[in-house]
């Protein structure tokens, strides 16, 4: 066990768990991914892991690897693209063991462990009325999605995930717990809003949170008919009604489902002024195209944040394994025209690669509004963010997805904005080993940000022990893009 001598020492000083490999529950952790990366289709292993029950775990494996010169890498709702937390011959800091949840309703905020997925949050914060905007998807990590910007239905109009953060307790590379506030450090603050996952680890988020009490909220299901007619009114309806209206809430994503086929799955929410009478009048052009699922404007907020619940808890079932190819950009409002409509239905409809890659989805999410005046380093500044997860059950169809992806890339390119905006969360780090310098600055707001964030960087991490994402490569450079 070159390199791991003592490792008996840390086993016996945590509350929490070790595992090594040859150990039962070791494979099935590093497996528990949503999907494993067709950019790299093999998951490495770690040295071993460590499943935290508090800070002072954390802080004893940080400290321990930080000794011993190893990498290290968080698990949280196994999410991230290209499966950055499976971090070879280095420590896998599994969260999933802590994910508990304090609600003040009084003071309107939650303290949340970094183990929490976003239906902890919801789940306890649902009795009171009140909300946190903690993402679309019920079983995505909170930590790497609020460390690197987040979105959600609520962040139009009241910000990325990241601009939510109140607090963070951290535990940096040699295992040093720092809390990061307004009070005790403001700049520490302002990094970790959007380039948290680059600095330590989050042990602990208090997050903001908003009355949904009343919220008119809920999803649609449309099948897709063959012509896709309901589909181009959706993207129609999303320039002519979402766009203008920073207070729509909206996102439209499509996938195959076994029984029904092609479908188009719609979530909203409303929560600005306005009667209910004004805001049914928003939606009725949706209701018009004949739902065979309509819950918008009876769901609760909870209701409506686990719409994708039960179909991913249904393909996890029926595909314990499978691969995905990520591809996405950014869309300013002035280029979502007929012409990306065309590109889009084209692409993510008719030349799907069927029957090879039919576990994966394609989607937009709506930003804009409120995200536009983050003042943390976040990169989300276009209106709309398109994705596609190439998903495929057998790795020999991997060259098939990953031709796709370059095709949807190359069609969507002249509509999209990578130097002005972009998002950590959404890029495979199994594929994308490096970024240009303009690159970088394009997913943390801008230039002045990537050197602020780079003299954070360099004071937190100096030795850039948190290097797996490309983006923490430049801030270690001090903001400039390393030689070869």
């Amino acid at each position: 066990m070159n390199g791991l001598e003592g490792l008996e020492d840390l086993r016996a000083a945590l509350r929490g768990s070790l595992l090594l490999p040859g150990e039962g529950p070791f494979a099935k952790r590093v497996s528990e991914v949503w999907a494993v990366s067709g950019a790299s289709p093999k998951l490495t292993e770690p040295a071993f892991i460590v499943q935290p029950r508090g800070t002072s775990d954390v802080a004893a494996a940080l400290k321990w690897a930080h000794q011993r010169g190893l990498p290290v890498a968080v698990r949280c709702g196994g999410h991230g693209g290209g499966n950055p937390s499976c971090v070879a011959g280095g420590v896998m800091v599994d969260m999933s063991q802590m994910r508990s949840v304090y609600v003040d309703p009084a003071a309107r905020t939650a303290v949340v462990d970094g183990g929490c997925m976003a239906k902890d949050v919801d789940s306890e914060t649902a009795p009171y009325g009140l909300a946190a905007p903690v993402g679309i998807c019920p079983t995505v990590g909170v930590g790497g999605l609020a460390l690197n910007g987040g979105l959600s239905l609520l962040s139009r109009s009241y910000g990325a995930v990241c601009d939510n953060i109140l607090e963070a307790q951290l535990v940096l590379a040699d295992g040093t717990v720092v809390t990061a506030s307004e009070e005790s450090d403001p700049e520490l603050l302002w990094a970790v809003r959007g380039g948290g996952s680059a600095l330590g680890v989050a042990t602990k988020l208090k997050l903001r949170l908003y009355d949904v009490s009343d919220l008119f909220c809920g999803s649609m299901v449309l099948v897709d008919d063959a012509e896709h007619k309901n589909y181009r009114a959706v993207l129609r309806f999303i320039r002519d009604t979402v766009l203008p209206n920073p207070d729509v809430g909206f996102n439209v994503l499509r996938a195959l489902d076994p029984n029904a086929g092609p479908v188009l799955v719609l979530m909203v929410a409303l929560p600005g002024e306005g009667t209910r009478e004004e805001k049914e009048a928003i939606v009725k052009p949706l209701r018009d195209l004949g739902p065979v699922h309509d819950s918008v404007g009876k769901a609760t907020w909870r209701e409506t944040q686990n719409t994708q619940g039960p179909p991913l808890d249904a393909l996890k079932q029926a595909f314990p394994t499978h691969y995905e190819v990520w591809s996405g950009g950014h869309v300013d409002a002035e280029q979502f025209t007929e012409g990306l409509m065309d590109a889009w239905v084209e692409q993510t409809c008719d030349a799907l690669p069927v029957p090879e890659c039919t576990l994966g989805v394609s989607f937009f999410e709506l930003m804009g509004g409120q995200m536009k005046n983050s003042p943390g380093p976040v990169g989300m500044r276009s209106d709309i963010q398109w994705v596609c997860m190439t998903g495929y059950a057998d790795p020999a169809h991997t060259d098939v997805a990953r031709a796709y992806a370059e095709r949807l890339r190359a069609r969507l390119a002249p509509f999209s904005t990578p130097t002005t905006s972009g998002y950590i969360n959404m890029v495979d780090m199994a594929e994308v080993k490096s970024l240009t310098r303009e690159e970088a600055a394009a997913f943390v707001g801008g230039a002045e940000n990537l050197a602020r964030l780079a003299a954070v960087k360099a004071r937190v991490d100096p030795n850039n022990v948190f290097r797996h994402t490309p983006l923490s490569v430049v801030l270690a450079a001090g903001g400039a893009v390393p030689e070869e």
